[in-house]
């Protein structure tokens, strides 16, 4: 696989929360050969399981990314414009003047404005407005774009993903397709590496939003153990080096109270045996993460949380280092190779148990 490409191609594909098929088709043309099963699940989540070697009833591990972008939906029509509204996270500062793509009947090309400064009043001016005030123009007149463009339709921004120097990408929706491009380089690597545990890679769905594919996910597959891979904040204009992490120099590992300590210390240690460079992110509540999601459901899962820094985290032009999406999938390939039947016993936090 050419990660660049994959990534590239991941990123350009339009997959607001809630309407991630594009993305999901990538995904799955991507992973064919690779999984004994793939399927998509009734919310949307695309699962790719790996049976494992050992005797039945196999323990099975998950990994996981979201493949969900933010984004904004059609509000209402107003004259010839379209009036819309965030689909989470959307950061107001980065929208006026981007080229969007319209999801209607079919996709439609446009643009976000506003009022031009001539006429706003002094208070206005100098602000950013808010995001029912922008309009989006598609050049269409009233009744073609009632004809074309149902309420409740998505939109995307539409902005390509480009190669920048020293092997960095940037792009729209870098959070979280540079994790997904790595669940790709995980089953690759995994159809190299026999493994004990039956393991099951999923993209889910709506992280964005309120984590609906990853609530139904963890309950359904039931894993005894979960890697989370997503983003975080890397150093950049603005972010300095006591908040970010330097791209290039590794993925992630969370600590903290979403993290399972034990689980936390053997992917720590299979970092150091493989001489993978891995850093640590201090969390100190909820990570914002599927994390959250995974841990708490039914009895509780085991959870470890990986990282990939990127720079521009929410906008348009995110940007993220090859390599780290490299490393975390070479990580997260030694991890669950390495499971074997006591492995549940090492991670138990009660002592005598183990």
């Amino acid at each position: 696989m050419d990660l660049e490409q994959h990534l590239i191609d991941l990123s350009d594909a339009a997959g607001p929360s809630g309407f991630e098929g594009p993305v999901r088709e990538i995904l799955k043309d991507a992973w064919q050969g690779l999984a004994d099963e793939i399927e998509t699940d009734v919310v949307g989540n695309l699962v790719a399981l790996r049976r494992g070697g050992g005797s039945e009833p196999r323990r099975r591990a998950m990994v996981t990314a979201h493949m969900d972008e933010i984004g904004l939906m059609v509000d209402r029509i107003d004259g010839a414009f379209l009036r819309v509204i965030s689909l989470w996270g959307v950061d107001r500062r980065t929208l006026l003047n981007q080229p969007v793509i319209v999801h209607g009947e079919r996709p439609l090309p446009g643009l976000i404005g506003s009022r031009p400064p001539h006429v706003l009043p002094q208070s206005e001016r100098g602000k950013f407005q808010a995001i029912p005030d922008l309009v989006v123009d598609t050049g269409l007149p009233e009744r073609e774009l009632r004809k074309l463009v149902p309420i409740g339709s998505p939109v995307s921004i539409d902005q390509h993903a480009i190669r920048l120097s020293s092997g960095l990408v940037t792009g729209k929706a870098l959070d979280n397709r540079a994790s997904t491009a790595a669940l790709t380089a995980i089953l690759e690597g995994l159809s190299q590496r026999p493994t004990e545990w039956d393991v099951e890679v999923t993209a889910t769905v709506q992280e964005e939003n309120n984590h609906t594919g990853i609530i139904t996910s963890a309950w359904r597959t039931r894993p005894d153990l979960a890697l989370v891979i997503d983003t975080t904040w890397a150093v950049g204009v603005g972010v300095s080096e006591d908040r970010g992490y330097k791209m290039g120099d590794g993925p992630l590992l969370a600590i903290g109270p979403n993290a399972h300590p034990k689980l936390f210390e053997l992917v720590l240690e299979a970092a150091e045996r493989h001489e993978i460079p891995l850093g640590v992110e201090p969390m100190t509540g909820r990570s914002g993460t599927d994390g959250w999601f995974t841990q708490i459901s039914r009895e509780g899962i085991p959870t470890a949380i990986l990282s990939i820094p990127i720079r521009s985290m929410h906008t348009p032009v995110e940007i993220v280092a090859l390599k780290d999406i490299e490393r975390a999938a070479r990580l997260a390939v030694e991890v669950v190779a390495a499971l074997d039947g006591g492995t549940l016993g090492r991670l138990a936090l009660d002592e005598e148990a183990s």
